[in-house]
């Protein structure tokens, strides 16, 4: 399997050969839909349908087979199919078969031309947005580096201690130190154990806190992205006590995370940072009517596709779910639109799409109610 980052799609994008056939379907991590083999069924159903066009376009029965022979065999993988993210892409032509399982949602869809569909994975390679995740409780703590749709334990072996008492002494766990809210409410943790009294016991926690904290300068020093815990309410607002980084969120995930799925967490970390990571597309979308009022922009389709090609755009928006049929002609610089897809008309979008980030330019997947011109499926922030 291949690891998706942005000089691989733009490795694809750069391909340009006969017989390429793109696949997406959505997949699932566990549950009834494993259990009962549904995304492999998805899968040979769309691998049928591929062969049924590749039959139209006159393609023969051997080169048919040939094509389709390596996915036909990743269908049959069951294991393969127990390890699934939220989205499978496959792209396959004579020469290559590369795919990627990634935690993006697509809808299923395939594409046969002469070169691949990428405009889905736009969302995984935007994903230059960081934030650090630390899982805190008395027990230990684990680091996680995370990004909009994936999230990393990093080794910490020799940043925290193995467990609290090496800091504290043994007799850490024998307090049983606990948090009940009893008459005080949350703003007012009680500690209770045998001896030691409530100042001691967070006098403690502090302690430990702090050999934390050292451990998370050496990583995030010089930094200047999000630190999101995770941990019990009552622990917060001591870690915050002697936390020593600037950009400690102040809004974090509540309750204990010792066993908690990474995958969890991170989906829980999305929706807190959400503002955070769509800053870059809101602020570009902010842009774009000054850029319009000063000929800096567009919401054409027929003038976006040549600009994206002759690498004068600097941001393309794009209306999710949408596609424009039709070709582009390099004497004219036009484009001629079709209303659907037959033969070799391409999808508009995607050229303007592949194109931006070939060259260096940035482009968003948005609803349509997020568009800044919500009235055309393309929107361009020009580079002059």
């Amino acid at each position: 399997m291949d690891k998706l980052s942005i000089d691989k799609f733009k490795e694809l994008a750069r391909i340009n050969k006969t017989h390429c056939v793109s696949i997406f379907i959505p997949t699932h991590r566990a549950g009834k839909e494993v259990n009962e083999m549904m995304d492999q069924k998805n899968l040979k159903t769309l691998t049928k349908k591929v062969r049924d066009n590749l039959l139209e376009y006159e393609v023969d029965q051997k080169t048919t087979d040939k094509l389709l022979k390596p996915i036909e065999e990743l269908v049959e993988d069951n294991g393969f199919w127990k390890h699934q993210s939220d989205g499978l892409a496959i792209f396959r032509n004579p020469d290559e078969f590369i795919y990627f399982t990634i935690p993006v949602y697509f809808e299923s869809f395939v594409y046969i031309n002469d070169h691949f569909y990428l405009k889905p994975l736009l969302p995984y390679i935007n994903d230059d947005d960081s934030f650090y995740l630390l899982a805190l409780s008395l027990s230990g703590a684990k680091l996680f580096e995370g990004f909009p749709h994936r999230i990393d334990e990093l080794a910490t072996e020799d940043l925290f201690p193995g467990n609290p008492e090496d800091v504290v002494g043994y007799d850490f766990k024998e307090k049983n130190l606990q948090f009940r809210t009893g008459q005080a409410g949350k703003s007012q943790p009680l500690f209770h154990g045998h001896g030691g009294g409530k100042e001691e016991e967070k006098s403690e926690i502090l302690k430990y806190f702090r050999v934390i904290n050292e451990g998370v300068m050496k990583v995030l020093q010089g930094k200047n992205v999000p630190l999101l815990l995770a941990t019990v309410d009552y622990l917060f607002p001591l870690y915050s006590e002697v936390n020593d980084y600037k950009y400690l969120n102040q809004e974090f995930i509540s309750g204990n995370p010792e066993h908690e799925d990474p995958v969890l967490l991170h989906e829980k970390a999305r929706e807190i940072l959400e503002e955070y990571f769509n800053r870059k597309r809101t602020e570009k979308a902010s842009a774009f009517e000054q850029a319009l009022s000063d000929a800096k922009a567009s919401y054409r389709e027929d003038d976006i596709v040549p600009a994206a090609i002759n690498q004068q755009v600097d941001t393309l928006f794009i209306r999710n779910r949408e596609e424009l049929w039709g070709v582009f002609d390099k004497n004219t610089n036009k484009i001629i639109t079709r209303d659907e897809k037959k033969g070799q008309n391409s999808c508009l979008l995607n050229l303007a799409a592949v194109h931006t980030i070939l060259n260096n330019g940035s482009a968003y997947l948005m609803d349509a109610d997020k568009m800044p011109e919500p009235r055309s499926k393309l929107n361009a922030i020009f580079r002059f």
